[in-house]
């Protein structure tokens, strides 16, 4: 069902950037592992037309030419999509696997099925917070994607109004029990009574 459909796109969504939160207890292999997982998930097609749905019944009703909005965004989208959460879902980035005391920090003890549950919880919250709805606006609206469209300065201004949006639609949906089939994927029996 759409709900569900939603839900899981949004657990995949926040368990990178739990990852970003998660405590010293989470290995470096770990927190690759999830990353490496949100990233692919989250650039599926199957995962993509999902956000799409979501961002049609959710998003383009709000929008002052609902009907363009309809249109061009499945496009915009999935073009959006490719650049943005691989780029926030980057292993190697500060934001994620590559902060200090996570990865090359000797010791670390296997996570807990709770553990990588708050994570996402927590990664679903950053993402959402103004800080990195405004950076991933920036990011968007400069050279490496508005800078590469036929109209730069038009894909900038829709990328204002979209991103902050969209991806607050993306989090509405996040439900924290799902949350379990991400971490299971990313760390096999990481949460065994699910």
């Amino acid at each position: 069902n759409y709900s569900s459909v939603i839900m899981k796109l949004l657990i995949a969504l926040s368990a990178l950037l739990a990852i970003t939160s998660a405590t010293s207890e989470w290995t470096c292999e770990d927190c690759n592992a999830v990353v490496s997982t949100i990233s692919t998930y989250l650039t599926g097609q199957e995962s993509i037309d999902k956000q799409i749905a979501i961002l049609l019944a959710e998003v383009c009703p709000e929008d002052e030419n609902p009907e363009d909005c309809e249109e061009a965004l499945p496009a915009f989208w999935a073009k959006i999509a490719m650049v943005m959460w691989p780029g926030y879902w980057d292993q190697d980035a500060v934001w994620q696997c590559a902060k200090e005391g996570l990865c090359g920090a000797p010791g670390s003890s296997a996570i807990t099925c709770d553990e990588c549950i708050d994570g996402i919880q927590q990664g679903i919250n950053q993402l959402l917070s103004e800080e990195y709805v405004s950076g991933i606006v920036d990011a968007l609206s400069g050279d490496g994607f508005c800078g590469m469209e036929e109209e730069p300065e038009l894909c900038a201004t829709v990328i204002a109004v979209l991103i902050p949006l969209a991806l607050p639609a993306l989090g509405a949906v996040f439900a924290p029990e799902q949350a379990t089939a991400v971490c299971n994927t990313a760390i096999p029996d990481t949460c065994p009574a699910y």
